[in-house]
């Protein structure tokens, strides 16, 4: 006696044996999800869900968008000039000039909502305030050049990137550019008690 099977079973179960297969090597093969902050700001900060630390790049107020710059990669924001908060803006009060004031390059935090096209539209830009460095903790080039000339023990660190390091840097200096300070913390002199002078290109 022969058991017949309805037709087209095995057929029906390759084809879901298939799409399994299928989607499980697409999620294998999913980009990774891009970057929400450049590196030097994830040294000192988590990322925040609705929030990207940025590289302010360019500004259309004709088209109210920004370009922002995140470690090589380009995020086109809108923002509706009448709803947009800025923090540490040049200007209060004044949003155009608040935002033409911000330098190519200069560091900025937005708050976004992402639209489900991947359109994303800020309501708050906070502009990276500049560095101050109170008086006493400041030691000028003449003073690093007696220390580099004389015996007094010290460490001189160079916070630029690697490439500018090699281009030229202060005799004894050691480079441990700002985004890896974190993970160079052995580098540091054991005595608290020494002197560390610290420099890069310039204050931010």
């Amino acid at each position: 006696m022969r058991l017949n099977k309805p037709r087209g079973t095995l057929a029906g179960l390759a084809a879901v044996t298939l799409m399994i297969a299928s989607t499980a090597l697409a999620a294998d093969q999913a980009p990774p999800a891009k970057a929400k902050d450049v590196k030097s700001c994830a040294v000192c900060h988590a990322p925040e869900d609705g929030q990207m630390r940025a590289i302010f790049d360019d500004v259309s107020m004709k088209s109210q968008v920004i370009q922002l710059k995140l470690d090589g990669a380009t995020e086109v924001v809108k923002f509706d000039e009448n709803k947009l908060a800025i923090t540490n803006g040049s200007t209060p009060g004044d949003i155009e000039k608040s935002l033409r004031d911000i330098k190519k390059g200069h560091e900025v935090r937005v708050a976004y909502t992402e639209a489900p096209n991947g359109t994303k539209s800020i309501s708050e830009i906070s502009i990276k305030p500049k560095m101050t460095v109170a008086a006493e903790k400041k030691i000028n080039v003449e003073a690093v050049e007696k220390l580099v000339a004389g015996q007094e023990k010290y460490t001189l660190i160079d916070a630029r990137p690697a490439l500018k390091f090699q281009e030229g840097a202060i005799p004894t200096a050691i480079n441990i550019p700002f985004p890896a300070f974190q993970k160079n913390l052995d580098k540091l002199p054991k005595d608290k008690n020494e002197l560390i002078v610290y420099y890069c290109a310039g204050a931010t």
